[in-house]
């Protein structure tokens, strides 16, 4: 089983390998449970914090959610806003 912050982890290298954008200023995990995977969320925005730009950071932020799957430390879905979460090939 991954902690937390290994599943960080392989969430940041997943959307910066694939340009998903990574926001370091925030993230945070929650365990769930998708298609009966124990899986950790990794909620962040994809937007790169910008000095320029502050007030669209914080009242703009583009939600996104890594799936970890704990057992196999990979990264099984992305999701967005409005709940739709997205498969990956396995």
């Amino acid at each position: 089983m991954l902690t937390e912050n290994q599943a960080i982890e392989i969430a940041k290298e997943y959307a910066l390998e694939t340009g998903s954008g990574w926001d370091v200023c925030f993230h945070e995990v929650e365990n769930a449970f998708l298609d009966g995977q124990s899986v950790c969320v990794v909620s962040t925005s994809d937007l790169t914090y910008s000095e320029e730009l502050p007030w669209m950071m914080e009242n703009m932020p583009n939600p996104v959610r890594y799936y970890i799957d704990m057992s196999r430390g990979k990264c099984i879905a992305v999701g967005g806003r409005g709940g739709a979460i997205i498969r990956l090939d396995e």
